[in-house]
C-alpha cells in the first residue's frame, strides 16, 4: 500500500507540473508535439510508467493511457480471436499511438476506448504491447455554452469560449481523448498556431484532408467566429487559448464533449 500510495502521489505532481519524471531509457518517450510538415518534434516529456497499478485503483481525476509499442492487435473480446482493428505505431502526424485505458490491466489484457468509427468504439489489447501512464487533467467542452474547461482534478485550469460545428455539420457528443498535439508550420492557416487530434469522427464528413474526418481543437484565422456555430464540426478556440492549450495538455488527456 505504501509503494501504491507513493505512485500515486509521484503521478500528481507530475499532473501538476505539467512534465513526466525520468524513467529508463528502455521506455519509449511519449512526445507531446509535432510539427506538422516536419519530422516529429524532439520529445519534451517522457511518460511516468506504472507496473501492477489497474485503471480503477487510480484516483478520480486521474486518467491510466496505454502507449502502444508498435502496430497494435485491437481483439473484441479478451481472448484473442476476433480481430476489429489495427492501431498504427504512429497517427497520420506521426505521434506517438496512444489509448485510453477503460480497464485493466486483468489477467495480461487491458480494454482501452479506440480512435475509429463508430465514436465510443472499444476493444482488448495485450497489455505487453503498450506501456502505461497517467494524466491528470481532463478537457469539456459544453456545446450549449459554447465553452471549454479544462480541470486538473476538480480545478479549474482554464476556461474559454469557442466556436462549433454547424447544423449541417455538427460536433459529435460523447467521451473521447487527444491523439495528437500539434503545432503548425503556417500559423495564419485555418488551424491557427496550434491544434490538438481528438478520437472523435465527424458523423457527416468521412474523409477530410487525408484523415477520417478526425475531429479536432484548434484555432482559428476568424477569430469572430469564436462564440458561434461556424465550424465543420471541430472546436475552435482563440489563438493565444490554443496555445496556452497546447502547453497544458498531453496526448491521451480524455475529452468529453456534452450537448
Amino acid at each position: 500500500m505504501d509503494q501504491l500510495l507513493r505512485v500515486i502521489t509521484i503521478a500528481v505532481l507530475v499532473g501538476a507540473c505539467g512534465q513526466a519524471a525520468a524513467v529508463p531509457d528502455t521506455v519509449p518517450p511519449v512526445p507531446t508535439s509535432t510539427e506538422t510538415g516536419a519530422p516529429p518534434a524532439a520529445p519534451q516529456t517522457v511518460p511516468m510508467v506504472f507496473r501492477g497499478l489497474q485503471a480503477d485503483v487510480l484516483p478520480e481525476g486521474m486518467t491510466l493511457v496505454a502507449l502502444v509499442k508498435g502496430e497494435t492487435t485491437v481483439y473484441s473480446e479478451p481472448d484473442g480471436t476476433e480481430v476489429i482493428a489495427t492501431i498504427p505505431a504512429q497517427t497520420i502526424v506521426g505521434t506517438d499511438s496512444v489509448l485510453t485505458i477503460l480497464e485493466g490491466p486483468v489477467d495480461g489484457w487491458l480494454r482501452v476506448m479506440l480512435p475509429i468509427r463508430p465514436n465510443g468504439s472499444e476493444g482488448w489489447i495485450r497489455a505487453e504491447t503498450a506501456d502505461l501512464f497517467v494524466v491528470e487533467s481532463r478537457i469539456v467542452v459544453d456545446l450549449s455554452d459554447r465553452e471549454l474547461t479544462i480541470y486538473r482534478g476538480d480545478k479549474v485550469v482554464l476556461t474559454s469560449p469557442v466556436a462549433i460545428g454547424t447544423s449541417r455539420n455538427p460536433t459529435p457528443t460523447g467521451h473521447f481523448f487527444v491523439t495528437d498535439s500539434v503545432t503548425l508550420t503556417d500559423t495564419s492557416s485555418a488551424w491557427g498556431p496550434n491544434a490538438l487530434g481528438l478520437s472523435a469522427r465527424s458523423d457527416t464528413i468521412t474523409e477530410y484532408r487525408g484523415g477520417d474526418g478526425i475531429v479536432g481543437i484548434h484555432g482559428t484565422n476568424r477569430p469572430g467566429s469564436i462564440g458561434q456555430a461556424a465550424s465543420l464540426g471541430c472546436v475552435r478556440l482563440p489563438n493565444d487559448v490554443i496555445t496556452e492549450v497546447h502547453r497544458l495538455i498531453p496526448i491521451g488527456t480524455p475529452v468529453t464533449i456534452q450537448p
